[in-house]
């Protein structure tokens, strides 16, 4: 029978669900502290899991700071260019440190042959070459097409009624078309006028040795327009545009004349890349040294990443105490705040580690070298955050202490090596981390069974009790009624 099968009106009316819920809610009380205490490790799980994002991105930056020999990151060098409009340079940490002075005459230009200047829409070209299929040979590094082992030949057809424009610009597709010409020549139609037309072809690369040139294999369509022609071109006739004299770079260095297929040069100084922008007027300055801007960014980087896991940590192992002193001078503790990670002293003990990796002589420098971070200008604040608080101090260091540089953070007992080597054992797979998370997990699985296991039990104590009352409330009602019979 359900509940609302009893009589509202008597007057021995139980009500059924506010009796439930009120037994309800003081037996629920152990899942409720079962649920929070499944937060807690929830709460955990997150903040173990935001520790190792933090110390793992710490331990990378600490691994580019432990780099040595070439891959140093200390060792990285910069040129600076007293003129960028003529010349900039980038350096390998093979350079050597040294001041050159250069002066650019001309800059590499690409190969450029064109035809003659045809009429567009004439038919002058098919008339005087005549119909059918035309080869022509082109070279891109200067050699003889007629001859050349690397000239590479292409076929149009001419067909009676062509205009010179769909000639040229049918010999410039099947130029472009070409697998290996496309990657070293371009091809294009040009129109100079309005009615006139000229192909245009270019090398994909600069100087004398990438030098275009072109020849008739099959009739003589080549001639006929000019594109084979070994002379300048002048006026309305074709040929090349710049002279073989005019495509290499043209500069000197430290007073020595050099010339260069490209603009960019890299084997004229060890470990340095020059690249030629323009001819200069007066020398221009190239300096070659420590590159202090990307070895200051880093260190800086490096300083920042360890303030954040460090401050993530210290949030998460404080406990906060709120107090009020009476007039009395009584103290009463009005709330404990505690961090995720408070009493776990696997972590407690972490922080004290960190500040010493970071804080202690580094016993592996050499001797007169510096041993400690604050010789460079770094200094801990009192929550044990780092920053560069002496520049000056710092940048001396990359000019004339570079070695020790590389010896405060990457010798055997530097502060970057033992950083990594403290940090691997937290972040690395199977290490302190990952066991704090498996033992959260294994924790959390456990209540939640407990949890399942609980709330049966209130289910079937609910519907027990429910039926318990609603027999209650009919024994009642059965009294009310023999009750009224009686008087």
């Amino acid at each position: 029978m359900a509940i609302t099968d009893v009589s509202s009106g008597s007057v021995f009316q139980l009500n059924i669900e506010a009796l439930v819920a009120s037994v309800m809610a003081v037996e629920r009380k152990p899942k409720a502290n079962l649920q929070a205490d499944q937060a807690a490790l929830s709460n955990r799980s997150a903040t173990l899991n935001d520790l190792k994002t933090a110390l793992s991105a710490l331990r990378s930056k600490a691994q580019t700071l432990a780099q040595t020999g070439t891959a140093s990151l200390f060792q990285t060098k910069a040129v600076s260019s007293s003129n960028s409009a003529v010349a900039t340079a980038t350096a390998s940490v093979s350079a050597l440190p040294a001041v050159h002075t250069l002066s650019v005459t001309r800059l590499a230009k690409l190969s450029t042959v064109v035809s003659q200047q045809l009429s567009s829409a004439g038919t002058d070209v098919v008339t005087a070459e005549g119909t059918g299929a035309k080869s022509v040979k082109v070279t891109f590094d200067g050699t003889d097409p007629a001859t050349s082992d690397t000239a590479v030949a292409v076929n149009v057809t001419l067909n009676a009624g062509d205009t010179n424009s769909t000639i040229l610009a049918n010999l410039a597709t099947a130029m472009n078309n070409d697998a290996t010409l496309s990657g070293k020549v371009s091809a294009s139609v040009v129109s100079d006028t309005s009615s006139t037309s000229r192909l245009v072809l270019t090398s994909k690369q600069t100087g004398l040795a990438n030098k275009v040139r072109a020849a008739d294999v099959t009739g003589t369509l080549a001639g006929s327009i000019q594109l084979n022609s070994e002379a300048a071109s002048s006026g309305t006739a074709g040929g090349y545009l710049f002279s073989d004299a005019l495509l290499d770079a043209k500069f000197t260095l430290d007073g020595l004349e050099l010339t260069r297929s490209g603009n960019s040069v890299s084997d004229a100084l060890t470990g340095v890349t020059i690249n030629l922008l323009g001819a200069s007027t007066s020398d221009v300055t190239l300096t070659v040294g420590s590159d202090k801007s990307t070895v200051r960014a880093s260190v800086q980087d490096f300083l920042d990443t360890y303030n954040k896991a460090l401050t993530f940590l210290r949030a998460r192992i404080d406990v906060k105490v709120s107090a009020t002193t009476s007039v009395t001078g009584s103290t009463d503790v009005s709330s404990v705040s505690r961090g995720t990670l408070a009493g776990d002293m696997t972590y407690v003990d972490l922080v004290s580690n960190l500040r010493s990796d970071v804080g202690s002589s580094v016993s592996s420098a050499q001797i007169g070298n510096p041993g400690l971070l604050a010789e460079v200008g770094i200094t801990a604040a009192s929550d044990g955050t780092l920053s560069i608080s002496d520049t000056a101090a710092f940048d001396g260091a990359i000019e004339t202490k570079l070695s020790g540089l590389i010896d405060l953070f990457a010798s055997s007992n530097g502060v970057a090596t033992r950083l990594i080597t403290r940090l691997d054992g937290f972040v690395n797979t199977g290490g302190l981390i990952d066991n704090s998370l498996s033992t959260v997990a294994s924790k959390s699985q456990n209540i939640s069974q407990q949890i399942a296991t609980l709330q049966d039990r209130l289910d079937r104590r609910e519907a027990t009790l429910r039926n318990q009352l609603l027999d209650l409330q009919k024994a009642l009602y059965a009294l009310s009624a023999q009750r009224l019979m009686l008087q």
